[in-house]
C-alpha cells in the first residue's frame, strides 16, 4: 500500500526549500547555480528524463519526467529559475532567506522561488508516495525568464514537449483567484526624421519635437482605445517607455526615436494596435516623416490568451484551490506576461497560474506569505494525481 501523497507534505519542508531557493543567487544571466540544484532535485526524486538546454548568455534550461502509460495525459509544472537583480532599498539581506512573523524575505522570495517551493515539494510528496500515475509528468526549470524567455522557447523549440495537454505555473497570485490567461505586450519602436539645420538659423524639421507632441497625445487617457473586458474588468494599457534623440550639438534634430510599451487583451491584435499609433501620428500633425516597428526581440512576443473558464482544467484546479483556501476562487486575467505566455501561445498548451501570496514583488524587501504555501501545494498535489488518473 502506497501512502497518500498529502501526508507526505509538510510546512517544515516548504519552509526548508523555500530558504534553500532563495540562498541560490540566480539573476537573470547567471542561473546556473540553480539549474545546477534542480537537475539534483530531479535525479534524487527518480525522474525518468533528466535533461539541460543550453541557453546562450543565461544559464541551462531543466527538463525532467516521469514516464507513465504511453497515451495518458502529459501535465507539465513549470518554474523559472532567474529573478531580477538586487534593487536598493533592501533591509534584510537579499539571499539571505529572514522570517519576520508570517513572511519569508527574500531575492525572489515571491517571484518564484516560493512558488517553486510548492511546486517541488508537491512533486516530491506525490514521487516519494509511489503513488501510480497513469500520465506522465512534467517539470521544467526555464532561464531568462526576467528578460526574453530565450529558456522557454528552447524548450518549446527541443521538441521535448510533444503532447503536452496543460501546464501550471505557481506565479505570485493573490490568495482566491486563479489567473486564466493574461493580457499580451507588444514593444513598438517609432522612428521619427527631421531635416536639421542650424539650431541658431531656422527651424528645419525637430524630429525630437514631432516625437514629443506624438508623446504628449499618447499620454491622454482618451487618445486611443485600449479596450475592456467586463469580465475581468480589466483594459488595455500603453505607456511611451522612452523618447531619444538630438544632442548637445547646435542643430535641429534630424532623428528621433519614441518607444512604446502596449499591453492587448485577449482578442485584440498587434496589426489593431499599429493601426491605433498611426492614427495618433496623423492626429498629431507631424512635420517629418516617421517609421513604426515592433517586437524587434530574440524570441517571438507574447500574445495574450486565455484557457476558457469552463475548461476542465479550469474546473480542477479552481475546485481544488477553492477546497484549500477555504473559500470562492475568483478568475482573473494577468495584467503582463511570463514565460506562461509563450507556453500558452506559441507552445499552445493551456496553461494557468497559481501561486503563492506575497509582496514587493521585484522590488526590494520582498516576500512570501508562508501560509499561503500549504493551500498551494496541497492544490499541487490533488491537481497533479486528479489529472493523472493517479490511483490515490
Amino acid at each position: 500500500m502506497h501512502e497518500h501523497p498529502l501526508a507526505r507534505l509538510s510546512e517544515a519542508r516548504l519552509i526548508d526549500l523555500v530558504r534553500t531557493l532563495v540562498a541560490i543567487p540566480s539573476v537573470t544571466g547567471d542561473e546556473q547555480a540553480m539549474a545546477d540544484w534542480l537537475v539534483a532535485f530531479l535525479h534524487a526524486n527518480r525522474a525518468s528524463v533528466v535533461q539541460r538546454l543550453a541557453v546562450p548568455d543565461a544559464g541551462d534550461t531543466i527538463f525532467g519526467r516521469w514516464d507513465g502509460p504511453p497515451g495518458g495525459p502529459v501535465l507539465m509544472l513549470n518554474l523559472h529559475l532567474d529573478t531580477f537583480d538586487v534593487f536598493a532599498g533592501w533591509q534584510t539581506p537579499p539571499f539571505t532567506p529572514t522570517i519576520i512573523g508570517d513572511r519569508l524575505y527574500g531575492l525572489g522570495a515571491h517571484d518564484m522561488k516560493g512558488g517553486a517551493a510548492c511546486l517541488l515539494a508537491a512533486v516530491e510528496a506525490v514521487i516519494q508516495s509511489g503513488v501510480a500515475l497513469g500520465g506522465t509528468l512534467i517539470v521544467s526549470g526555464t532561464s531568462d525568464e526576467e528578460n526574453w524567455s530565450r529558456g522557454a522557447h528552447a524548450l518549446i523549440d527541443s521538441g521535448l514537449l510533444a503532447g503536452c495537454s496543460a501546464c501550471l505555473v505557481p506565479e505570485p497570485s493573490a490568495t482566491g483567484t486563479l489567473t486564466i490567461g493574461q493580457r499580451g505586450r507588444h514593444g513598438f519602436r517609432m522612428r521619427l526624421y527631421g531635416q536639421t539645420i542650424h539650431a541658431a538659423f531656422g527651424r528645419g524639421i525637430n524630429a525630437v519635437g514631432d516625437a514629443a507632441r506624438i508623446a504628449a497625445l499618447l499620454d491622454e487617457p482618451a487618445t486611443v482605445d485600449l479596450g475592456y473586458d467586463p469580465t475581468f474588468e480589466l483594459s488595455g494599457s500603453l505607456c511611451v517607455i522612452g523618447l531619444h534623440g538630438g544632442g548637445t550639438l547646435i542643430l535641429v534634430p534630424e532623428v528621433a526615436d519614441l518607444f512604446i510599451d502596449r499591453h492587448v487583451l485577449p482578442g485584440q491584435t498587434v496589426d489593431e494596435a499599429a493601426a491605433q499609433l498611426h492614427a495618433v501620428v496623423a492626429q498629431a500633425g507631424i512635420a517629418g516623416r516617421y517609421e513604426l516597428t515592433w517586437d524587434e526581440r530574440p524570441t517571438p512576443a507574447p500574445g495574450p490568451f486565455l484557457v476558457p473558464p469552463e475548461a476542465p482544467l479550469v474546473q480542477l484546479v479552481r475546485r481544488h484551490l477553492a477546497a484549500e483556501q477555504g473559500g470562492p476562487v475568483r478568475l482573473v486575467l494577468g495584467r503582463s506576461v511570463a514565460d506562461t505566455s509563450h507556453f500558452a501561445v506559441h507552445g499552445r498548451i493551456p496553461t494557468l497560474i497559481c501561486g503563492p501570496d506575497g509582496g514587493n514583488t521585484c522590488q526590494a524587501n520582498e516576500y512570501v506569505q508562508l501560509s499561503s504555501l500549504m493551500p498551494i501545494a496541497r492544490t499541487y498535489v490533488r491537481t497533479i494525481c486528479d489529472y493523472l488518473r493517479g490511483a490515490v
